[in-house]
């Protein structure tokens, strides 16, 4: 039989979002560090292995430049859908890990190809180029991508809850709250994700365009 161990604190005066950050230290430290070992391992990748993302961001340039709607909300819409999947991938852990890796190294796989000299349709792109594109809206993305996985992380510890329940395992019944932790985290996560489209859209072209001096739209 499973032991229900009681919170002490009322469910009524449980506020959804305060406090949620603290309580889930350990699965944001753990979004970080897998986002951080991903993106490393993509630095490296794309320098010293350029040709197979060269040949990736290329087509990706290419896919984005013939792109018949590129605003706020196709971009926010975009974000959306990931933060949802890496949300919903909680149910088998493994596949929000991997979202999120993806995320990472891909990420770093451009940052290398472009420290190692990497071009885009034969046009020589350097790392702070590459930077300057990506920081306005990256510095709400990224931890927007961490905290939805962190989510998707908190509803992975409410389905092993379940599964130590179902073969008598004790556990301490508080998934009702980290069922709303999970959401409080996804719903930053997609604020945040509202705020990147906004700047992306809007705002990260000419940002990057003054600190360059390029002209790129």
């Amino acid at each position: 039989m499973s032991i229900s161990i009681s919170n002490n604190k009322s469910l009524s005066k449980y506020n959804i979002f305060r406090g949620v950050f603290k309580r889930n230290k350990k699965i944001l430290t753990v979004s970080v560090i897998i986002f951080a070992a991903s993106f490393f391992i993509g630095v490296l990748a794309g320098y010293f292995l350029p040709d197979g993302v060269g040949y990736f961001l290329t087509v990706l340039s290419n896919t984005i430049s013939s792109a018949v709607d590129i605003s706020t909300a196709s971009i926010f819409m975009h974000n959306v859908r990931t933060a949802f999947m890496i949300y919903a991938g909680g149910i088998i852990g493994i596949v929000t890990a991997g979202l999120l890796s993806l995320n990472g190294f891909i990420l770093g796989a451009f940052l290398g190809y472009f420290m190692g000299g990497g071009a885009i349709n034969h046009n020589s792109v350097s790392p702070l180029v590459f930077v300057s594109y990506i920081v306005p809206h990256g510095i709400f993305e990224i931890p927007a991508l961490i905290i939805a996985s962190a989510a998707g992380f908190r509803l992975t510890t409410i389905i092993a809850d379940l599964i130590n329940s179902l073969r008598g395992k004790p556990y301490v019944n508080n998934d009702y709250m980290k069922f709303k932790d999970s959401i409080a985290l996804l719903l930053i996560a997609v604020t945040l994700f509202a705020v990147a489209a906004v700047i992306e859209a809007n705002f990260t072209g000419t940002i990057g365009n003054y600190i360059t001096g390029l002209n790129f739209h």
